[in-house]
């Protein structure tokens, strides 16, 4: 009878250890870009994740999610807290009117699903527009000045 008190102790205790609550887990970002995004949205809660950059070097970034007067932004920081990239959800009417035209003109059966401006970190704009097509999704790149500069199909 104790073996098996014992045993279901055991077995209880391990599917307890082996259970985690990923939901309440947080990603921490470095105290560096924390620091650097409080000084720069003082008044914004923002959720963190990290990813990789998509160039040579694949530097990871550590992006803090916010909302900002409404929209999403996505503020981008190396390790050593330098804002890298930010991104702000802006409505499709506010794109410059060069890029309006042109995805009238070249993608006219194409739904806007998303309008973001980007800033790098030689603050230079581009947007982005977020493109649905009979279920594939594109982002359109446009200078600063709205001129096309690719298309790139994406993952949804």
């Amino acid at each position: 009878m104790k073996k098996i008190i014992l045993s279901a102790l055991l077995l209880a205790s391990i599917s307890f250890y082996g259970q985690s609550d990923t939901k309440s887990q947080k990603y921490v970002p470095p105290i560096e870009a924390k620091i650097a995004f409080e000084k720069e949205f003082p008044k914004s809660i923002p959720e963190w994740r990290n990813e990789y950059g998509d160039g040579d070097d694949d530097e990871e970034l550590f992006v803090a999610e916010f909302t900002m007067q409404g929209a999403k932004v996505s503020a981008y920081y190396n390790l050593r807290g330098e804002m890298q990239v930010l991104k702000h959800g802006i409505a499709p009417n506010q794109l410059p009117l060069a890029t309006i035209s042109y995805l009238k003109k070249n993608y006219p059966t194409y739904k806007i699903a998303e309008a973001v401006k980007v800033r790098n970190d030689k603050n230079e704009y581009t947007y982005e527009v977020g493109l649905e097509n009979s279920s594939r999704f594109y982002d359109a790149v446009f200078d600063g000045a709205g001129d096309f500069l690719q298309l790139v199909e994406k993952d949804r």
